[in-house]
C-alpha cells in the first residue's frame, strides 16, 4: 500500500462474501476481538509505522455497532412498532383490537449462525423475548390515512407504506386505554358513537444484527440511546486496542464509526418515556399516534412522505419534540461517550453521522474529522457539503470522505472515473479520501479475489475490489499522486463560504425542509449562482457572534448572510437568537415564508408569541423576505457577493483562502466539454496547478477593478485547480501552439501478448504475432479477460524529430502504460496522450503500449444468478495511434 501512494490504512474487520472459507481461515476469521486479533492489529501498526503509513480502526466490527457476548440482550436495540385498529362507535360485541407483532427483518439469533449456539449464549433468545413491552394503548376520533399501494412480492425492512394523505385526527378526545387491553387483544372500552382509530404501540427488540459482523457470540446491535450499552461495547472492541501488552501503540491514530443505518421501526429505548417528559415537559403517551412518518431515517430508503396521522401543527409540534429528545438521547449515550473515548487515549474521532436520528450537523461536529461518503445519489454535492458545513461550524480541519462506492457497477469502474469522483468530492468539500473497497488478499493464486460487496442473487453489487489483485491497480501510484496533491491544498487555510443556509430538522441528511418543500432547491440555486453554502444548526447559532457584520460560529466558520429556508416553525430560542444578531448587524434572509410560531408544544402559545416578536424584531434590524427565484439577485443586492460569477455554464466549486492567496477546485460534471468563464474578486497572478504532474501554469486572466475574469475550457468529468497570487503580478501564459498529426500508425500488424485471467478465474496467456485494434469482444480469447496486454510494433523515423512530440493512443480501455525505445512513461487514465519526444529517434523506434482493463469482463456469467446485472464492457486499445506534433 505504501508503495501504491496511500498515506494511511483502516481496518474493517468484516466477512461479507469471503469465498469457500476452511474450517481454520472461519476460525481466524472470528477471532474478532480476540488477543489473537489484536496482536494482529498490533503488528499491523507496526508495519504501517515503518511504511509512514497511519493506522484508523473501525471501532466495531461491521455496522451498526455491537456484537459479542458484551452487548447482551439486556443493552441490545429495541424498536417501537404500531398497530392500528379503525372502529365505528358504538361497536356489537367484545372489541378485537390489532396488536403490533414483532417486525421482521434481516434476522437477529439466526439457526444458520453457529455462534448463537455458543453455550454462553444460552437463554440469550429468551432474554431478547423479555423485552417486548406493551407501550400505550390510545383511542382518538378521526379518519385513517390513504396510504401508497404496498409492492407486491419481495422482502420489506419497514412495515410501513408511504403515505398519499394522513390520517385526520382530534387529538383533543385521545383517550389512553393502555390497561383495558387483554393479552388476546380484547379492549374492554366502548367507543362513543363516530369513528374511531385504536392505537397499540408496543417495544420490541429489533430483528437485526450487526451486518457481517465477526468474532465470538451473538450479533446484537447495541441500544445506542443508552450509554451503557456503548460502555460495554468499548470494553470489547476498544479497551485491548490501547491497553495491555497487545496495543496496538502510537502509530494508530483515529477510530470510527460507520453510518448507523438501525433498523427500527420508531426509534425507541426503554426509558424514551420518562426522559421526554423530563426534557420536553409533557407526556408523550397520548400524543404518540402522531409519531409515525415513513421514510423519516428509515435505512437504507430515507425519503419524504406525510405522516400517517396529523392533527393540524400539532402533530408537527409533537414530531419535533420526539425527534429533538432522540438526537439529545444519542448525542449524550452514544457519540459523545465515543469522542470522549477516544480523546482520553489520545486518539482522534471519525465519525459518519448521516442515516441517523441525530442532529446531523452537531454529531459530526463532535468528530475530530467529521465524514461523509458518496453512495448517495451518485455522489449527491449537497449531501456531500453537510460533511463539510459541520467542520466549518466546529472548526474541523479535515472532511474525510468514503469514496469511490459505485453501486450496481462492482467491477467495471476505470481509474479515470476513479479520478472524476475525486474530483467531484473535492469540489463537494471533501478534503481526504479513504477509498471503500481495499479487500484484504486471502488467497493470492485466486482471481478475482474477495469482493465484499461483489453482485449476489439479493443486488447488484457496488464499488469495486481495488487492490493488487485488480489489473487496474497499477493506476493507483499516479491516482493517489494526484489525490494528495490536491488535498494538500485543500488542506490549507479556510473554506470560503458566504452564506450559512439554516437546518433546524433533526434525521434527514439531505436536509429536506419540512414538508418537502424546495427539496435541496435552495442550496442547488445558490451553487449554480456562484454561492456557496453551508447549513448551520441551532447549536452552532446559539453561541455565533456578530464581527464586522459577518457571523462568525464558535470553530471560526465566517458569513456573510444567514438565509431561511421556508419554515412555518422555529424553536423559540434560535428565533431570539436571530433576532439578536441581526441587531447586531447580521444580513438575514427568509425566504418565501416568515416563521410564525414555535416548533415544540411545550408552552406553546408563549412560545408562538416569542418566534413571532423575533421575526418582526429581525425585520426591524433589515431582515428581509424573498422569493426562492429572487434569492441570488436579493444577496447580490445586499452586496454580497459570490465565490465566482458565472458568465454562462457553471461548474461544481469549492474556494479557500490561505493567507492572501486564493483556490479554486472547479469540477466539469457534465459528460461533454465546456468552456467556463467566470470573475472572482481574486487577484494576482493565475495559475493553473496541475495536480496530475505537479506543475504549476500560468493561465491569462483579465484584471479588473475588483478582481479577475478567467476563461477555462474543462473536458467532459475534468478538473482545474486555479490559485490566485496576489504578491505575484500578472504572467501571459505561454502560447500553446497547434497540434499538428504528424503521422498515423497502422491500424494492422500489431503484436500482441496477454497475460490475466478468464471465467472463473482461469489464467490466460494469448498472443498474436498480427493483430489489429480493436475491441477484444472481436477476440474469442480476449473477449472473457481481464488483465494486461501488450501492443508491440516498430515505427521507422527518418530523423530524430526536432520540437515536442506526443503519442495519441485514441479511445483506450480502461489505462495504458506507453514504452518508447525501453524509455517508460506515466501510466495514461484519460485522456489518452504523452509526450514522448526525448525518447524518439531516428531509425527503428520500439513502441510498447500495455493496455489493463477492469476484472468485468472476466465475471460475465449469464447463467449465473448472482451476475445477470454484469454486461461485457468495452477493452482493449481502440485507437487510432497518432503521433502528434508542435
Amino acid at each position: 500500500m505504501a508503495k501504491a501512494g496511500f498515506g494511511g490504512v483502516e481496518i474493517q474487520a468484516f466477512n461479507p462474501g469471503i469465498p469457500d472459507q476452511t474450517a481454520d481461515e472461519r476460525k481466524r476469521v472470528n477471532d474478532y476481538a480476540n488477543p489473537a486479533f489484536f496482536g494482529h492489529v498490533r503488528a499491523a501498526s507496526q508495519a504501517a509505522a515503518r511504511e509512514g503509513l497511519k493506522l484508523d480502526y473501525t471501532f466495531g466490527s461491521a455496522w451498526p455497532s455491537g456484537g459479542g457476548f458484551a452487548v447482551t440482550p439486556e443493552l441490545a436495540l429495541v424498536e417501537l412498532t404500531m398497530a392500528t385498529t379503525q372502529i365505528d362507535g358504538p361497536p356489537k360485541g367484545p372489541l378485537q383490537v390489532k396488536v403490533p407483532k414483532r417486525s421482521r427483518k434481516l434476522g437477529v439469533l439466526g439457526s444458520l449462525d453457529a455462534r448463537t449456539k455458543d453455550p454462553r449464549a444460552a437463554g440469550w433468545r429468551e432474554r431478547l423475548d423479555a423485552r417486548e413491552k406493551l407501550v400505550a394503548v390510545i383511542a382518538v376520533p378521526g379518519d385513517g390515512p390513504d396510504l401508497v399501494a404496498a409492492p407486491q412480492g419481495g422482502f420489506r425492512l419497514f412495515p410501513w407504506q408511504d403515505v398519499k394523505a394522513s390520517g385526520t385526527l382530534d387529538m383533543a378526545r385521545a383517550v389512553v386505554l393502555t390497561d383495558k387491553l387483554s393479552a388476546d387483544g380484547v379492549l374492554d372500552w366502548t367507543p362513543p358513537a363516530g369513528r374511531w382509530q385504536i392505537f397499540v404501540f408496543k417495544q420490541y427488540a429489533v430483528d437485526s444484527g450487526v451486518m457481517a459482523g465477526v468474532g465470538e457470540g451473538p450479533q446484537l446491535v447495541l441500544d445506542h440511546y443508552r450509554k451503557a450499552a456503548f460502555e460495554a461495547h468499548a470494553s470489547r472492541v476498544g479497551a485491548p486496542l490501547v491497553e495491555g501488552p497487545l496495543a496496538a501503540g502510537p502509530n494508530l491514530n483515529a477510530t470510527f464509526v460507520d453510518s448507523l443505518e438501525l433498523m427500527q421501526d420508531l426509534p425507541w429505548t426503554d426509558a424514551f418515556l420518562a426522559e421526554f417528559k423530563q426534557r420536553r415537559g409533557y407526556d408523550l403517551t397520548p400524543y404518540l399516534p402522531l409519531v409515525l412518518q415513513p421514510g423519516w431515517v428509515q435505512a437504507w430508503d430515507q425519503h419524504y412522505s406525510p405522516p400517517y396521522f396529523n392533527d393540524d401543527a400539532l402533530g408537527e409540534r409533537v414530531r419535533a419534540d420526539y425527534r429533538r429528545t432522540l438526537s439529545d438521547l444519542q448525542l449524550e449515550n452514544f457519540w459523545q461517550p465515543f469522542v470522549a473515548w477516544n480523546h482520553a487515549r489520545g486518539l482522534r474521532a471519525r465519525i459518519q453521522a448521516h442515516g441517523a436520528g441525530v442532529d446531523v450537523l452537531k454529531a459530526y461536529g463532535l468528530a475530530d474529522i467529521p465524514e461523509t461518503e458518496d453512495l448517495d445519489g451518485d455522489g449527491n454535492p449537497v449531501f456531500l457539503r453537510m460533511a463539510r458545513s459541520a467542520a466549518d461550524l466546529y472548526g474541523r480541519d479535515l472532511v474525510s470522505a468514503e469514496s469511490f462506492v459505485f453501486p450496481a457497477e462492482p467491477y467495471d469502474v476505470t481509474p479515470e472515473r476513479i479520478r472524476q469522483r475525486a474530483d467531484k468530492l473535492f469540489a463537494s468539500g471533501v478534503n481526504r479520501i479513504v477509498y471503500h473497497g481495499y479487500p484484504y488478499v486471502v488467497r493470492a493464486n485466486q482471481r478475482p479475489g474477495w469482493h465484499p460487496f461483489a453482485p449476489s442473487g439479493f443486488g447488484p453489487g457496488f464499488s469495486l475490489p481495488f487492490n493488487e489483485l485488480n489489473p487496474i491497480f497499477a493506476a493507483a501510484p499516479q491516482l493517489n499522486a494526484y489525490i494528495a496533491r490536491t488535498q494538500a491544498v485543500l488542506q490549507q487555510g479556510r473554506n470560503v463560504v458566504p452564506v450559512a443556509l439554516y437546518l433546524g430538522d433533526v434525521g434527514y441528511f439531505h436536509g429536506l425542509e419540512p414538508q418537502s418543500r424546495n427539496k435541496e432547491g435552495l442550496e442547488t440555486r445558490l451553487l449554480a449562482a456562484g454561492f456557496d453554502n453551508d447549513r448551520i444548526n441551532p447549536d452552532a447559532l446559539s453561541d455565533a457572534r456578530v464581527i464586522d457584520g459577518d457571523l462568525v460560529t464558535r470553530g471560526g466558520g465566517r458569513y456573510q448572510v444567514l438565509v431561511m429556508p421556508p419554515r412555518n416553525a422555529l424553536d423559540a430560542a434560535t428565533a431570539q437568537t436571530i433576532a439578536r444578531l441581526s441587531s447586531q448587524g447580521l444580513k438575514v434572509v427568509f425566504v418565501d415564508v416568515l416563521p410564525s410560531r414555535h416548533d415544540g408544544l411545550e408552552d406553546a402559545e408563549k412560545k408562538d408569541q416569542q418566534v413571532v416578536e423575533a421575526v418582526a424584531m429581525a425585520q426591524s434590524h433589515g431582515a428581509q423576505r424573498v422569493s426562492t427565484t429572487d434569492l441570488p439577485s436579493a444577496l447580490l443586492a445586499r452586496n454580497i457577493a459570490p465565490n465566482l460569477n458565472f458568465e454562462g455554464p457553471g461548474a461544481l466549486f469549492v474556494e479557500r483562502a490561505t493567507g492572501k492567496r486564493r483556490s479554486y477546485f472547479l469540477h466539469n460534471t457534465e459528460a461533454m466539454a465546456r468552456s467556463i468563464t467566470f470573475t472572482t474578486s481574486a487577484k494576482g497572478r493565475a495559475e493553473i496547478w496541475d495536480a496530475w504532474t505537479g506543475a504549476r501554469m500560468p493561465i491569462n486572466s483579465l484584471a479588473m477593478l475588483n478582481g479577475s475574469r478567467v476563461k477555462l475550457d474543462l473536458p467532459a468529468g475534468g478538473s482545474a485547480l486555479v490559485v490566485f497570487d496576489p504578491s505575484k503580478p500578472a504572467a501571459k501564459a505561454a502560447s500553446q501552439g497547434t497540434d499538428q498529426v504528424k503521422l498515423e500508425l497502422p491500424g494492422q500488424g500489431w503484436k500482441l501478448t496477454a497475460d490475466g485471467y478468464g471465467l472463473k478465474g482461469a489464467a490466460v496467456s494469448w498472443s498474436s504475432q498480427d493483430i489489429a485494434l480493436g475491441d477484444w469482444s472481436g477476440v474469442e480469447a480476449l473477449s472473457r479477460f481481464s488483465g494486461q496486454a501488450t501492443y508491440t510494433r516498430t515505427l521507422r523515423l527518418d530523423t530524430k524529430p526536432k520540437g515536442e512530440h506526443w503519442l495519441d493512443l485514441g479511445q483506450v480501455h480502461d489505462m495504458a502504460t506507453v514504452r518508447i525505445n525501453g524509455m517508460a512513461f506515466a501510466p495514461l487514465i484519460g485522456p489518452y496522450r504523452v509526450k514522448i519526444g526525448k525518447a524518439l529517434k531516428a531509425g527503428d523506434n520500439l513502441i510498447e503500449i500495455t493496455v489493463r482493463n477492469t476484472p468485468n469482463n472476466a465475471m460475465v456469467e449469464p447463467a449465473n444468478p448472482a451476475r445477470k446485472h454484469v454486461r461485457p464492457q468495452p477493452a482493449g486499445l481502440i485507437g487510432p495511434v497518432r503521433l502528434l506534433g508542435r
